[in-house]
């Protein structure tokens, strides 16, 4: 099986997104829904103008993996990493590292510095934070009952 990568977004993507991010169970259904904007606004509007730059990752064309990331307005040179998700069924071969070093290069060629990353701290996360602390992200924040009761947000930041 080869696997290819691609920024370009297109219509099948929306539902594609919304699969991957589901077969995971980690998401509400509202962030799916906002992941599900977010690849419309890229399609609508372009990469530049809507500010979010998808990385797919496909399996004979069939995505199975993204990130998702922009530059933060107002700063010099920081960037939100908003996604970085892979199906179910392709987790633990990989991937996600793959993705994330794409994100990092192309953040990096752009002239960022300063990546910004947030996650949960619900349980099932744990998983997602050892990742990006092997990753060389920095443990930066803890904000309290963020997404709800006992569901704290979890910001990193990783440097370029």
């Amino acid at each position: 099986m080869q696997m290819k990568f691609r920024r370009e977004v297109n219509q099948d993507d929306i539902d594609h997104v919304s699969e991957i991010l589901e077969s995971t169970g980690f998401f509400y259904h509202s962030e799916v829904e906002i992941a599900r904007e977010l690849a419309q606004e890229n399609i609508e509007k372009g990469e530049e103008k809507s500010g979010y730059i998808f990385n797919i990752a496909e399996i004979e064309n069939m995505p199975v993996g993204f990130t998702t990331y922009g530059k933060i307005p107002g700063t010099a040179d920081s960037f939100d990493l908003y996604w970085i998700a892979v199906h179910k069924s392709h987790q633990g071969k990989g991937l996600g590292k793959i993705l994330m070093a794409m994100a990092i290069e192309h953040i990096k060629m752009m002239g960022g510095r300063n990546i910004w990353i947030e996650t949960s701290s619900r349980p099932i996360y744990e998983p997602t934070r050892q990742f990006y602390l092997k990753s060389g992200c920095e443990l930066i924040a803890v904000l309290p009952d963020y997404y709800g009761e006992k569901d704290h947000k979890v910001i990193f930041l990783k440097k370029t």
